[in-house]
């Protein structure tokens, strides 16, 4: 039994082939996936991925690289879909500077709003921070990020900056590029408690270096747990039951085990 804590199936990318996709995953023992939104459109997909497969759970919110694209009423839209009892998330939200599609300003406006509402549902928060580690929470307010459960979602940053994250009570998530050569998150993983890791695979991207070249899916988070039972030197029977425990605790999710 495994959990995918982050595939987006709601993009064009499944839509030939939506049905096939969960099929391999559910034959497979993913026993849930969780589908995040990037804006209100793909938010209200998600939702409706929820109520269509029972394997698949939604959060709501808008990514940050779609927040300067946000009207003034999104935020509240995203308050009313996050009503729906299949949501169990707030994400996915954050900073990127990275790709810098948004305004810092904005951004940090648009994620600190996301973080209110968290608080304020008492949802834990799917988080994307890219290119930017301490000094975004900084940026933020450290007190914006208490009180909060969440996950710092295909975590690329520096054995530090992970500790860090931990300490404020949050988990880690691995995907794909853990699996690659000369991967730069090995060190992450190793140094970070199974307790406080989850997997996912981020689909349709990143994925796991065995199926380079191929668009990813959920059924591929096998791989990640491979790799993450390799770097522990544990079964990979102790990784997916402790990551799916980690993920059933964070979300709520009554997984059977």
């Amino acid at each position: 039994m495994l959990c995918d804590t982050h595939a987006h199936l709601d993009f064009d990318d499944f839509d030939n082939d939506r049905d096939a996709v969960v099929e391999r995953a559910e034959k497979a023992g993913i026993s849930c996936i969780i589908n995040p939104g990037c804006d209100v459109k793909t938010s209200v997909k998600a939702i409706r991925l929820s109520h269509t497969y029972k394997s698949i759970y939604a959060a709501v919110g808008i990514h940050p690289n779609s927040v300067a694209d946000a009207g003034p009423g999104d935020i509240l839209e995203i308050a009313h879909l996050a009503s729906d009892p299949r949501v169990i998330a707030i994400g996915e939200t954050g900073l990127d500077f990275y790709r810098k599609r948004s305004p810092i300003d904005v951004q940090i406006r648009a994620f600190r709003g996301h973080l209110e509402l968290a608080k304020s549902l008492g949802l834990p928060v799917i988080i994307h921070f890219r290119d930017v580690e301490f000094g975004g929470i900084e940026l933020v307010g450290l007190r914006y990020f208490e009180g909060i459960s969440g996950v710092f979602h295909c975590f690329g940053g520096s054995v530090d900056f992970a500790r860090k994250v931990v300490s404020m009570g949050f988990y880690v998530g691995f995907d794909g590029p853990l699996t690659f050569k000369k991967s730069d998150r090995e060190e992450v993983a190793h140094a970070i408690p199974l307790d406080r890791c989850l997997i996912e695979t981020d689909s349709p991207f990143l994925t796991p270096q065995k199926y380079r070249g191929n668009r990813n899916e959920p059924v591929y988070v096998h791989e990640v747990a491979l790799k993450l039972a390799e770097i522990k030197c544990v079964d990979v029977i102790e990784v997916s039951e402790t990551t799916t425990r980690n993920t059933c605790e964070l979300f709520g999710i009554d997984s059977g085990i």
